[in-house]
């Protein structure tokens, strides 16, 4: 089996599915201005995520390096050491994994930001015929929770491709490694950095959204379509969501045949849980498998 031919800067084929859920992520929120709700509890000891849970404090730690006297914190319903760990299947057969996680601080240009790492891979029986393993790292602005700085490196097959880019969020720049720059809107964001920011938000039912996001050199619009609320299964639990359906507004970097679904857990911490989506060859379902909501501290 031969994988597709692809563009330059644009994800593989169906395996390399943890790029279609950050992708499906980034539409679900709006360009306005940043207004985060509280953040949320954990799941329960049997694994149903508690909607209308008391909220947990923010992370309000400084960063060790801090001087102190910066700009505030928004509230976040994450900490550093949150993990996501997930199951790729590619029509029913299972094909990689893919992980997130809050990794540390990181000062950029001056700004506190959250450092948060994605990573993608291909099993040992996919990468047989394609080996798949990408890696992506965003840094989030503190306090605007916009992004900074993005930069991915794709190993997929024979192909290789690594970018980085500063964000000049007051100028409205996107500056590439190469020298290379861009215009973007204001409020951009990347697609990793919108993943988390749609976590502040509220989905309310029939809410309808559209965010500014910028990669591969492109800036595009993306809109989110609340559907509905359910309950589901998964290996990591059963969880109560928020079903939201990412629909591209104009060409992006990200395309799906048929639909792309969200399931987000319907609490203030919005955990993604399962995406679905037909693809170029078949269809993908990336579920939660593992997770962990800050460092666990050995007794």
């Amino acid at each position: 089996m031969r994988p597709p031919a692809r563009d330059p800067g644009r994800p593989g084929p169906a395996w390399a599915a943890g790029a279609l859920l950050l992708a499906a992520l980034l539409a679900l929120t709006r360009g306005g201005g940043v207004s985060p709700s509280p953040a949320g509890a954990a799941a329960d000891s049997g694994g149903a995520a508690r909607a209308g849970a008391a909220p947990a404090a923010a992370d309000s730690a400084r960063a060790p390096d801090d001087p102190g006297g910066g700009p505030a914190i928004a509230a976040v319903p994450w900490r550093i050491g949150e993990y996501f760990q997930f199951s790729i299947d590619w029509s029913g057969i299972n094909a990689g994994s893919a992980l997130m996680q809050v990794q540390n601080w990181q000062w950029i240009d001056g700004r506190r930001t959250w450092r948060i790492v994605s990573k993608t891979e291909s099993n040992s029986f996919v990468s047989k015929i394609y080996k798949v393993r990408d890696r992506a790292e965003t840094a989030i602005d503190a306090e605007s929770l916009f992004t900074r700085r993005f930069e991915k490196h794709l190993r997929e097959g024979g192909y290789k491709h690594d970018s980085v880019v500063q964000f000049d969020q007051e100028n409205r720049k996107a500056l590439y490694h190469d020298g290379s720059s861009f215009d973007v809107p204001a409020r951009v964001h990347d697609v990793l950095s919108a993943f988390y920011y749609v976590r502040t938000r509220p989905l309310p039912d029939g809410g309808g959204f559209t965010i500014p996001a910028h990669d591969n050199r492109k800036s595009y619009d993306l809109e989110v379509k609340v559907l509905r609320r359910e309950r589901i299964e998964v290996s990591a639990g059963t969880f109560d969501c928020v079903v939201v359906e990412p629909i591209l507004k104009s060409e992006g970097i990200f395309k799906s045949k048929g639909r792309i679904l969200v399931w987000l857990t319907d609490d203030a911490r919005r955990m993604p849980v399962k995406v679905t989506s037909k693809v170029p060859i078949g269809s993908i379902s990336v579920s939660l498998t593992d997770y962990r909501l800050a460092f666990e501290r050995k007794s």
